[in-house]
């Protein structure tokens, strides 16, 4: 399914997808992007695979667009519109996918590298990962979504001081402006995407699915807008077997009692 530049290894329905070019720090180009992006689709419609991986080979997760490559090729403004349409369709193709992506980051996540990694849902790195918004020390402006996930994610104050001074943080520190989901002992990585993965393999699918997309639909919503959302598709998923299973069990575990008998206490710990 992948390519040589991008890896893919299945461990059930956890699918793990390599940046595999370690000597320049998984840097990508266009062909990189592509076939990205080409992996990213096909496995979003294996019905097999229930969590996805994003990780990168040899030590590093992404130096971001490798430079030196883009340098040596033709610079016309069509190539390089082409290259941004390319990284476009990638994290568009993340943001949309149904299934829940976990990115494990070591080592440097740079520029589109690290915007690449904030598009997928979790980000887990070491404590002594590197990332850096890069691009200002460049001259050039963000891209791979980095200019919508980071006032979205730490809000425009710290969004602003990581585009704008373009500094390196470690792990811990974006762990600890909430800028990614967990920083963790450099030992410790693959375990714990592990065990995330693994939670995220006990939730339905289908209501992973929606969640992500109604999340993702919001930040373009009114609270109206968003209320009409969340009340056409609750009236979907309250229809659906799995949903009456859990509360089949609930019952069953209440002795069989009726709705309209249970405490208004014990109907909030039954958690829904």
């Amino acid at each position: 399914m992948g390519t040589d530049t991008v890896l893919v290894e299945n461990c059930g329905s956890i699918y793990t997808i390599t940046l595999n070019r370690p000597r320049v720090k998984n840097a990508f180009d266009i062909e990189m992007l592509a076939s990205l992006a080409a992996v990213l689709e096909r496995v979003a419609r294996a019905q097999e695979v229930r969590v996805v991986v994003l990780a990168g080979a040899g030590g590093n997760f992404s130096a971001g667009a490798d430079i030196s490559l883009l340098a040596r090729q033709r610079s016309s403004d069509e190539y390089l519109r082409e290259v941004m349409q390319v990284v476009s369709h990638a994290v568009r193709t993340m943001r949309e996918m149904p299934l829940p992506i976990i990115a494990a980051v070591r080592g440097a996540a740079y520029g589109g590298g690290m915007n690449l990694a904030l598009a997928t849902d979790f980000v887990i790195a070491t404590h002594e990962a590197r990332l850096s918004e890069v691009f200002v020390n460049l001259g050039v402006v963000l891209d791979t979504g980095g200019t919508y996930f980071l006032p979205r994610i730490v809000g425009m104050a710290k969004a602003k001081a990581l585009a704008l001074l373009g500094e390196e943080i470690d792990g811990r520190t974006a762990a600890a402006m909430g800028l990614i989901y967990r920083s963790v002992a450099a030992a410790d990585l693959d375990a714990e995407v592990a065990a995330l993965a693994a939670k995220l393999l006990q939730k339905p699918p289908s209501a992973l699915a929606l969640i992500k997309r109604g999340l993702e639909s919001s930040l373009d919503m009114t609270l109206e807008q968003a209320l009409a959302w969340e009340a056409a598709y609750q009236a979907i998923m309250l229809q659906t077997g799995a949903v009456k299973e859990v509360a089949a069990r609930f019952l069953q575990s209440r002795g069989k009692r009726s709705p309209e008998s249970l405490t208004a206490d014990e109907t909030l710990k039954g958690g829904c």
